[in-house]
């Protein structure tokens, strides 16, 4: 999404009430829906980040607010698909979006339940990743207060950094644009590893091995 959508000189004139309700709806809804996919995700914590260096909102509250909404809404995430037995939240959505599509999906899934706790950590602090882990995560053993504390612990960490960042670069929009969309690199490789994995031909079993 453009980064017009979160104009530092715009937010800095809206009442800081206001920007944490907007920041805390956009990013539970990026980590909690299919569709934050396509929200602006690590723009956001970024964006505050630049309004703390220029004294419109402070550092602790903006993090505070960024993990919070984050975590509530991969948590939420985690139950509906939990709830619901889909991955993707919906049976018509699976059924939508193709066979193969879906065994790739599963496949991700099979390594996830290997271990769900580092992935319930790392997916959380990269976009478009962070959207996906949660749904991931429903159909392995991971307890839900669990998973409450492991994604409250990393969005923790990857509000902080982003922040942080976003107050160091200032209003450089090209750095800020680019790493608001790293998550594609990091997808693309999830994608292409899995489907190098369901295609790649077994080994021969050697005659006698044991």
């Amino acid at each position: 999404m453009n980064l017009d959508l979160l104009d530092v000189d715009r937010l800095s004139v809206i009442p800081v009430w206001v920007v944490f309700v907007g920041v805390a709806v956009l990013l539970a809804f990026e980590s909690g829906s299919p569709l934050g996919l396509f929200t602006p995700g690590n723009n956001v914590p970024i964006a505050l980040g630049v309004l703390t260096s220029i004294g419109v909102v402070p550092w602790l509250p903006a993090v505070v607010t960024a993990a919070v909404a984050s975590s509530i809404g991969a948590q939420w995430a985690l139950w509906r698909g939990r709830r619901t037995n889909t991955i993707l939240g919906s049976a018509r959505v699976e059924a939508a979006i193709g066979r193969s599509m879906m065994q790739v999906v599963l496949g991700v899934t099979a390594s996830v339940e290997r271990r769900p706790r580092a992935v319930a950590v790392a997916g959380h602090l990269v976009g478009g990743i962070r959207t996906i882990t949660p749904r991931l995560l429903a159909s392995t053993s991971l307890r839900q207060r669990e998973y409450a504390v492991l994604s409250l612990l990393a969005a923790g960490v990857w509000a902080a950094a982003l922040v942080t960042v976003g107050a160091w670069l200032g209003d450089q929009s090209v750095v800020r644009t680019a790493l608001g969309y790293a998550w594609i690199p990091a997808v693309t490789v999830i994608v292409v590893c899995q489907l190098r994995r369901r295609t790649r031909p077994s080994t021969p079993e050697l005659v006698g091995a044991r």
